[in-house]
């Protein structure tokens, strides 16, 4: 049964993306499990009571999961009382079913192609074309999610995110003609570029590269060894792309390495926040909307709720 269709009282015995799983504790000291369970239609919180033990040394996050329970509402959000939880074998799901995907991959990626060809400048232009040559480094750029959580968390997710950069990135070039816009667009194009390795297309997870040095200095060490291949590629474009990379996330707190200190950076940054934020607000009202919630639950990474419904 996807997700999207349980309803309060129905028994579950379903296969199931296991995305989380936090091993809590009761005031009286038992341990219970915070569960939280995916497939290509939505999510689902849980919680185990009993053999609890067991199962949280046998199943880790990012395994898909037999599911055994009863549908529950908790605060008007469903939620599954789980009575057992297996790893499930491959006979048991399809994988196809349990992440979802962008719908027109191809069709995204001849856009930023689109966006690609259009870079005038010599040095840039061989060096998108070294990045498109790459066909295994495509091929995991087609299929990355953009993000673990929060927005555009589904395979294909990188490249829908990177086009909706370039597109925006390339309007706010119009309104300021004194930007690089060949420079602009390839950094947009690269930005995210170190999702590749930092993200499990499979699990939605973080690999242990992704966890321990992150898409911002993965991505900075993708494209030098590009630009390392290019003879007499400019120290100052090679310096501004590198900025851009390294300071997309715009802020310290947002684990910026260093700010945006150039108009082209600036751009990307902002880009990059308005369409990854906007994403999310919409893939959240998407999931939660329904029944007589007025307000999203509480979204802790932004401090707030989120409107639900269309005031009349």
């Amino acid at each position: 049964m996807n997700i999207k269709e349980l309803k309060a009282g129905q028994p579950v015995e379903t296969a199931y993306l296991l995305k989380k799983k936090e091993a809590l504790k009761t005031k009286e000291g038992k341990l219970y499990l915070r569960l939280v369970f995916a497939d290509k239609t939505g999510e689902i919180e849980g919680r185990m009571w009993d053999n609890t033990e067991t199962v949280n040394g046998a199943i880790d996050s990012g395994a898909v999961v037999v599911v055994s329970g009863t549908v529950d509402v908790w605060k008007n959000d469903k939620q599954i009382k789980v009575d057992g939880l297996r790893a499930a074998s491959e006979k048991e799901y399809k994988p196809t079913d349990l992440i979802r995907a962008v719908e027109n991959p191809e069709e995204l990626f001849k856009k930023v192609n689109s966006y690609l060809g259009g870079i005038s400048d010599k040095h840039l232009s061989i060096l998108a074309d070294r990045f498109l040559e790459d066909t295994d480094l495509m091929s995991r750029f087609k299929k990355s999610p953009g993000a673990s959580s929060w927005h555009n968390a589904y395979i294909g997710g990188l490249l829908e995110h990177t086009y909706e950069v370039m597109y925006i990135s390339e309007r706010v070039c119009e309104l300021y003609p004194q930007a690089d816009k060949d420079l602009v667009l390839i950094g947009a194009f690269v930005h995210d570029i170190g999702k590749v390795i930092e993200l499990d297309p499979n699990t939605l997870q973080y690999t242990l590269d992704g966890g321990l040095i992150g898409h911002l200095t993965l991505g900075f060490d993708i494209l030098s060894k590009k630009i390392s291949g290019i003879k007499d590629f400019p120290k100052d474009l090679e310096l501004k792309l590198k900025h851009i990379i390294l300071s997309h996330h715009g802020e310290y707190e947002q684990q910026s390495p260093v700010l945006p200190k150039t108009l082209e950076a600036t751009i990307v940054y902002q880009a990059d926040e308005l369409t990854s934020q906007a994403n999310a607000v919409k893939e959240l009202i998407e999931a939660q909307s329904g029944g007589d919630k007025e307000w999203s639950n509480f979204v802790g990474i932004k401090s707030r709720k989120y409107l639900l419904k269309k005031q009349k």
